[in-house]
């Protein structure tokens, strides 16, 4: 009976599968921020754009009031510093999220090389257990042609 195949690295490989687990959810969740970062650029930029249609139509229809013309430029001037912020997150978001992709690569690549010393002692045990098996087919072999000349030189004798 062929014994076992027995990686005594196991729990490493585990634990560097975890690794590579952790790294991919943080790099997802960089990339999740950095799109709800794009997602609110993308809201307050139509309502900077529908803030601006509207203030030219109001241009159009006649005589302006002051007050409301201010309130717009003030409430402009808020989304256009919430787009510039929200634009700075977005470049520190992009930065995170290539740093996690580097980690990511990183523990991919020392989970890998765990998995081919394993997938190499694999093949090492497999060859080992069929030549063990051979040599007990060999032996086997052996012993009935053995058996069989015996049987032969005992009949004509």
């Amino acid at each position: 009976m062929a014994r076992r195949f027995r990686f005594r690295l196991e729990t490493v490989r585990k634990v560097r599968e975890r690794e590579r687990d952790a790294q991919r959810r943080a790099l997802a969740e960089a990339i999740g921020q950095v799109r709800r970062i794009e997602e609110r650029i993308a809201l307050f930029s139509a309502q900077l754009r529908r803030m601006v249609e509207e203030c030219r139509g109001a241009q159009r229809r006649g005589p302006l009031d002051m007050a409301s013309v201010r309130g717009q430029q003030f409430y402009r001037g808020w989304l256009q510093r919430c787009i510039l912020v929200s634009d700075v997150e977005r470049t520190a978001g992009k930065a995170r999220v290539d740093a996690e992709r580097a980690r990511l690569g990183e523990a991919s690549k020392r989970l890998k090389v765990i998995e081919n010393l394993r997938a190499r002692q694999w093949a090492r045990h497999k060859a080992e257990v069929a030549r063990e098996e051979q040599a007990i087919a060999n032996e086997t072999a052996l012993q009935v042609f053995a058996r069989e000349r015996r049987r032969e030189s005992e009949d004509r004798g």
